[in-house]
């Protein structure tokens, strides 16, 4: 090698040597490197010069799948004492110059002299000789590379990149071997070619390369017979050794010495012929295919996935297959192909791109497809092997160590996928499915979603114009929504807008608005959104299709794996089992364990295939309203609610069962909107049993003292139902609907003015004999009162509620109403009468076995002594009602011993400890939307500030609290604060670890 100089001074440039033992230079002088792994690390930075090496791909490369925890630390180290030597031999700065820093990784100048790059650079200059016809030229070329090599390379390096390197560049020195003696043959130089095959052949017998040039050699020289003889010792040899036929290579030229056709020296070479056999051996590579499609110049978003991409397509040599999987339309060819160029420097030997047609109702076969590419990278057609396990084995042969990008779009399954799968680390492979493909073991795993909204505006804006995107935001947003945000529906609609430059946006978007007619709005020309999901449907089968459709008849958000168990009428390992596979086809979601939903597009694609699959929607619903309402039977009899089952529709079937209220919380918490939607569809054209389950239901969750954000839709659901009851004639279910609808707009929002609606209700109900929803219907207007300061007409509802209750079933409900009696007198401030009514609580609850009923029991006992100035034993019973309510694990019944508690505190004259303890029950009660307890905590949180001498933060809390009651009717809120008498601090424990209670 020669020793060239830094182009930056008179120094010498740094030189490294893979091509034997690896080593460092300076001019003549040998760098003292020699810890192995340092080593590693100069090798895998010097086979390639000028590019980052990831330091990722450096660790994997030192130590594989044994990383020390400290791994990026002692790699570090590596670095800085390789600098270190370079600078000692170089001057100072010398290392950081020659050995940079990057983004992620480290790489070596391009100045730095590597012989292995050098040998590369030879090979090519000589293989564009040989185009050239200069082959004098080609033959000093390839002699220079020979000379480069000093034995086998990377001597002493060991671990996965240096096993991986050390066979590419021992087939490098094949490669080069074989193209010398092919350039040795076209310049005439027979004898000494032949010598060095027959040397060739006794080192490596069953190389067919070299008997078949050594054939060629003896056959130019004159020497025919004996050509052919060394094809029948090569037949025989492969035959004995390998049980095996020679190769077609092998095989076509022995047909051509039979018939003396075979190409003789340079005078023969106008038919192209002479020069074949060279560019078969310069680097094996007779085409660099360049077949991506063009870059999609309005790509937007995705940004961090495509380093994260981009990085796993370059991580040598751990470099991992990456499979791009997602719903038809998500973007996964556009995505695909973008990355194939940002990456596509990486890879010179060729980049292919081969459409699988996954979703084609023919997808090519696996050997369809490798045909294809071995053509394309120079395999003569007739060349390419009849078996499919040879064809495969052909093309891995063909491209072993070239540096391939290989893009294989619109795969259907693994199957297709594994027979194209390079052998070697050094090529990269990206495909893309509507499948998942699991079985492609080690490979990256990216499922697309659909863009954000702002990705899929700066879409729309690319294709349509910034300025009528800007004139129209409104317009704009609504058309993005209807389009559900998928790349797809939004660059249709954009092309339609683009084609039609003098339309309005708001006109457009108020026609996607009309879900009967999106599907047929979003086409344009020859492309349909429709269309890109039917490629999908057609692959299922009669039962996922079935299923596919079933499943889409709720207007719920997302479905659980229960409920779709009820929907399909299957049992939930069946359910899961189809609904899987829907995921797996890119036909379904599934945004965490149990759970699964619908794009809108794809929802509104199933739903027009109900016809398609002899569908009706109304028995699925109605089997939708009753396990809902069976699943609900099954949480307030765990929730010791004493509300019996037998009051309401009955349920044939399990619904979900609980072990306890989380449970159940975390059940009702993920159904709220899902419930909402199935009251919306109810009241639209269900069936009457569904009508009437869906009012049972709502009921059911108002007993159950559920509430959330939710509730005024549950109001307007329930107003609606009524309706429809009404019309049918079915007072009883017109009433309850009534009923469940004032509770959920009492309880949601505070709403004063249900009085009227519920006194109707009640009094049909009373007639009808429905005890159950006569007594929810009393308990709400009793509570409707309390809330107004109307103490005594609110206990005279409470009474009435009381004495609906069937004395042998009723012990609960008793409870009840004397806990709901005692608040009133608490908060009226008539101790004995609400010590009264809460001890009558109390023992109910305890003889019941009711921990939501003790807790309140022992919240207003605790606030009745308080009222007293007994404040160690209303202390002692508000810190239990707490500890009660926590065990009951119902967050809103937390929320609500935590503000007697603050109120208790502040009584005592605590305001320091009050002010946490009514803040978290701010909290609590904001969690579960109840707005009339919340807005109460909100003031007793801020005059909690205020006694605590935090004045400036007590006023907008206070504040808050005064508009928040004035809007839903709460006068009480008007009164001014009372006076709390001060007293000693109590010695209770109240705190310990941060936890109350």
């Amino acid at each position: 090698m020669n020793s060239p100089v830094d182009p930056s001074g008179d120094v010498p440039a740094l030189q490294v040597r893979l091509l034997g033992t690896v080593e460092a230079r300076l001019g003549e002088q040998r760098l003292d490197i020699v810890a192995p792994q340092s080593l590693i690390v100069l090798a895998m930075l010097a086979a390639d010069p000028g590019r980052t090496v990831s330091t990722t791909r450096l660790a994997e490369g030192v130590w594989g799948d044994r990383q020390p925890a400290s791994a990026i630390g002692a790699l570090r180290n590596q670095i800085l004492m390789l600098r270190r030597r370079f600078d000692a031999h170089g001057g100072p700065g010398a290392g950081a110059r020659w050995l940079c820093s990057a983004r992620g990784g480290y790489r070596l100048d391009l100045s730095v002299d590597s012989d292995a790059a050098r040998v590369e650079e030879l090979i090519e200059d000589a293989e564009s000789a040989c185009r050239d016809g200069e082959f004098a030229a080609a033959e000093v070329k390839l002699s220079a590379a020979q000379a480069l090599w000093r034995g086998d390379p990377l001597v002493g390096l060991t671990g996965p990149w240096a096993e991986q390197e050390r066979s590419r560049l021992r087939r490098l020195r094949t490669t080069l071997r074989g193209a010398a003696l092919s350039v040795a043959l076209e310049v005439g130089d027979h004898a000494a070619a032949i010598a060095e095959l027959e040397a060739l052949i006794v080192a490596e017998p069953h190389t067919e390369r070299w008997r078949e040039l050594l054939m060629i050699a003896l056959s130019r020289s004159g020497r025919r017979v004996e050509a052919l003889e060394v094809y029948r010792d090569t037949r025989r040899l492969l035959a004995d050794d390998l049980g095996l036929e020679p190769g077609p290579d092998l095989v076509r030229l022995h047909q051509q010495l039979l018939s003396a056709e075979l190409p003789g020296g340079q005078a023969e070479r106008s038919d192209g012929t002479g020069t074949g056999w060279v560019a078969a051996d310069l680097g094996t590579r007779l085409a660099t295919p360049a077949q991506l499609p063009p870059d999609p110049p309005d790509f937007v978003g995705r940004a961090g996935l495509l380093d994260e991409l981009s990085e796993s397509l370059s991580a040598m040599p751990l470099r991992q297959p990456v499979v791009v999987t997602g719903m038809g339309g998500i973007g996964k060819t556009t995505l695909a192909v973008h990355l194939a160029h940002r990456v596509r420097h990486l890879f010179p030997d060729g980049q292919f791109y081969l459409d699988l047609g996954g979703t084609a109702e023919r997808p090519r076969t696996a050997e369809e497809l490798l045909a294809m590419m071995l053509c394309a990278i120079g395999v003569e057609r007739a060349d390419v092997p009849l078996d499919p396990q040879e064809r495969t084995a052909l093309w891995r042969t063909v491209i072993a160590g070239r540096r391939v990008l290989l893009v294989l779009d619109d795969a259907r399954d693994a199957d297709q996928v594994l027979p194209l799968l390079p052998g070697t680390a050094e090529a990269a492979v990206l495909i893309t499915g509507r499948s998942t493909m699991a079985e492609l073991f080690g490979a990256r795993m990216v499922r697309l979603d659909v863009l954000s909204p702002d990705e899929s505006r700066e879409l729309l804006r690319n294709i349509v114009s910034e300025r009528r995107v800007a004139a129209e935001p409104e317009a704009a947003r609504d058309i993005l929504a209807a389009c559900g945000h998928l790349p797809v529906a939004v660059r249709v609609v954009g092309a339609r807008l683009a084609g039609r430059p003098e339309w309005a946006l708001a006109p457009v978007a108020a026609r996607l608005a009309d879900e009967r007619r999106r599907l047929t709005e979003l086409a344009v020309g020859g492309t349909t959104v429709e269309s890109v999901f039917r490629y999908s449907y057609r692959q299922l089968d009669a039962e996922l299709a079935r299923a596919f459709v079933v499943v889409a008849v709720p207007d719920a958000p997302d479905l659980s794996l229960g409920a779709i168990a009820a929907l399909l009428d299957r049992d939930r390992a069946e359910a899961e089992r189809l609904c899987e596979t829907l995921v797996d086809l890119g036909m379904l979601q599934s945004p965490q364990l149990g759970r699964y939903r619908y794009h809108d597009l794809l929802r509104l694609f199933a739903r027009t295939l109900f016809a398609e699959v002899d569908l009706e929607p109304a028995p699925v619903l109605e089997r939708l309203a009753e396990f809902c309402l069976a699943t609900v039977k099954n949480i307030v009899e765990l929730r010791d609610s004493g509300v019996g089952r037998q009051h309401f529709a009955e349920t044939t079937v399990a619904g979900e069962r609980f072990t306890d209220e989380r449970e159940c919380a975390a059940w009702v918490a993920g159904e709220r909107f899902g419930l909402v939607a199935l009251y919306r569809q109810a009241a639209t054209g269900a069936n009457a049993r569904t009508v009437t389950l869906a009012i049972d239901l709502a009921l059911l969750l108002a007993v159950s003292g559920d509430g959330g954000e939710h509730l005024p839709q549950v109001a307007q659901a329930m107003d609606d139902l009524s309706a429809v009851a009404a019309r049918g004639g079915d007072r009883r279910a017109t009433a309850r609907a009534q009923v469940a609808a004032s509770t959920a707009r009492l309880v949601g929002a505070g709403d004063m003015r249900v009085a009227v609606p519920l006194r109707s209700a009640a009094a049909v109900l009373r007639e009808l004999g429905d005890r159950a929803a006569a007594i929810t219907a009393e308990q709400m207007m009793g509570t409707a009162a309390a809330y107004q300061g109307l103490v005594d007409v609110a206990v005279e509802h409470y009474r009435r509620a009381m004495d609906l209750v069937q004395p042998e079933s009723g012990r609960w409900a008793q409870g009840m109403g004397w806990a709901t009696i005692a608040r009133s007198y608490c908060d009226a401030g008539r101790a004995d009468d609400a010590e009264a009514a809460a001890e009558r609580a109390l023992a109910i609850a305890r003889e019941v076995g009711s921990l939501r009923l003790e807790s309140m029991a022992l919240q207003e006992l605790g606030f009745a002594h308080s009222l007293r100035q007994e404040n160690p034993a209303a202390l002692e019973l508000c810190v239990e009602a707490l500890r009660v309510a926590r065990r009951a694990g119902r967050r809103h019944q937390e929320g609500w011993a935590l503000s007697r508690l603050a109120e208790v505190l502040l009584r005592c004259g605590d305001a320091q400890a009050a002010v946490p303890v009514a803040a978290e029950a701010v909290q609590a009660l904001t969690e579960v939307s109840a707005i009339v307890r919340r807005v109460r905590a909100m003031q007793v949180y801020g005059w909690a500030l205020a006694a605590a001498g935090r004045r400036g933060e007590a006023e907008p809390v206070l504040q808050r609290a005064r508009t928040a009651g004035r809007r839903i009717g709460l006068p009480v809120l008007d009164l001014a604060p009372p006076e709390f008498r001060p007293a000693t601090r109590p010695t209770l424990r109240l705190f310990s670890g941060g936890q109350h209670g």
